[in-house]
């Protein structure tokens, strides 16, 4: 039967291996759950009975965890191949990405250039009044709405709103106008990372 990875667990497996010398092990339980670390999950508890899940609380005796070690040892080709694969995956996704911004900002200096001056400040004009909105029904939200124990369903949904106002709409209104300092370097570095480890592997697969 199946192994099921824990979403919930999965945050917590990478560092508790991390803290015992598993760095291989950890580094493939670092990402989202996919099919490939469901694949790895499932692999280890065939080979040694050990469900992955309870690394997350700490539960593994002394005895799984040297069996543990022993399956890093005799599995660790498979797992970086996993690890590389999985890197060269992220790099996909970050250079899609990437590419997606670049594609909005090209099209909004098409706009910039246009003779017709609503098209020039749709943009802006579309920015300023969700931003006036979301600070409006924040305002409303947290000063005018009576919350009483009769509308507990509709503080749900004012939770909800906020949560995407905040999270989602102004949140990708600041990052398009001013960019994401920290992020935006925190991903550069992480691409250059990503694309020198793919032109290692290349580099080490075309060696005789």
């Amino acid at each position: 039967m199946p192994i099921p990875l824990i979403a919930a667990a999965l945050s917590a497996i990478a560092p508790q291996l991390a803290q015992k010398g598993l760095d291989l092990l950890s580094g493939v339980f670092r990402g989202a759950a996919d099919k490939g670390v469901d694949e790895i999950t499932q692999l280890i508890h065939d080979k040694t009975g050990i469900d992955i899940n309870d690394v997350a609380d700490n539960k593994l005796t002394e005895s799984q965890w040297t069996q543990l070690k022993q399956f890093e040892f005799d599995y660790q080709g498979k797992l970086l191949a996993f690890r590389q694969q999985s890197d060269a995956n992220d790099l996909e996704r970050e250079r899609i990405a990437a590419a997606d911004r670049g594609s909005a900002r090209d099209m909004q200096k098409a706009a910039i250039a246009s003779d017709d001056p609503f098209v020039r400040r749709f943009i802006y004009i579309y920015a300023s009044v969700l931003t006036l909105l979301t600070f409006l029904f924040i305002f409303w939200a947290a000063f005018i709405h009576q919350y009483t124990a009769d509308n507990k369903e509709s503080a749900r949904v004012i939770d909800t709103v906020l949560g995407f106002l905040l999270g989602v709409s102004l949140s990708a209104i600041i990052q398009f106008f001013f960019g994401s300092s920290q992020g935006s370097r925190a991903k550069d570095q992480r691409i250059a990372q990503l694309t020198q480890a793919v032109a290692d592997r290349d580099a080490d697969g075309s060696k005789p």
